[in-house]
């Protein structure tokens, strides 16, 4: 399996249900959506759905039609899409829709069915971290996700920026690339940069700043 980070701003991603299943994965795609300009589409099709989901589609972040999924012409609504989502409580129902969007050049997450798989998920700080134990122990995907994001604080969110501006800074003044990676990493075991971080940001970063230029620039 290959793990991939996937922008889906201004993809249309159609989701099969409206159960606590759907609802989750629907709050995660919302959440970690955003790297490009245009809001993704998503269309929940299903006859009931949860408080939230409504609540979603009362602030206009989603589109929910209601339907007997039994009469509908799945085909025209699988069309078009870039990912679909099967999460009805129907096997018999899941398997169909399964079935109709191997007609279509589509990702497909559905169990291990599908092709395109959703893990637990860290979005804290600026950093992004997914955790898949492939299936094997969800409540350990859910644990770990929380150990994780116990270990980013403020501390890490500020280092996180200034290696962001000083990455940009060294790109002008260094022409060697493997120069600048040693001087980052040189960064992050550096005490004194991490004590540095104690002080607003921007004090922070001027400090660090003149680390570097006195130590490893």
């Amino acid at each position: 399996m290959l793990p991939l980070y996937v922008n889906v701003s201004g993809k249309r991603i159609v989701v099969f249900g409206g159960g606590g299943v759907a609802e989750r994965k629907i709050c995660q795609i919302l959440d970690t959506d955003g790297a490009g300009g245009e809001k993704v589409e998503v269309e929940v099709y299903s006859q009931d759905i949860t408080p939230r989901i409504e609540e979603m589609m009362e602030k206009g972040e989603i589109q929910c039609f209601r339907c007997d999924l039994w009469d509908q012409n799945l085909g025209e609504l699988i069309k078009g899409a870039f990912l679909i989502l099967i999460c009805t409580d129907d096997e018999t129902l899941n398997n169909r829709i399964l079935k109709e969007a191997s007609k279509f050049d589509v990702l497909v997450n559905y169990r291990h069915d599908g092709d395109a798989f959703m893990s637990s998920v860290v979005n804290k700080g600026g950093f992004l971290i997914s955790i898949s134990t492939e299936g094997k122990g969800p409540a350990m995907a859910r644990y770990m996700r929380k150990k994780i994001s116990a270990l980013i604080g403020d501390k890490e969110e500020k280092m996180l920026l200034i290696q962001s501006h000083l990455r940009g800074y060294l790109k002008g003044k260094i022409k060697e690339e493997k120069r600048r990676r040693d001087i980052l990493n040189s960064v992050l075991s550096d005490p004194e940069c991490w004590a540095a971080l104690d002080a607003p940001v921007e004090v922070a970063e001027e400090l660090i700043f003149k680390i570097v230029g006195d130590r490893y620039a």
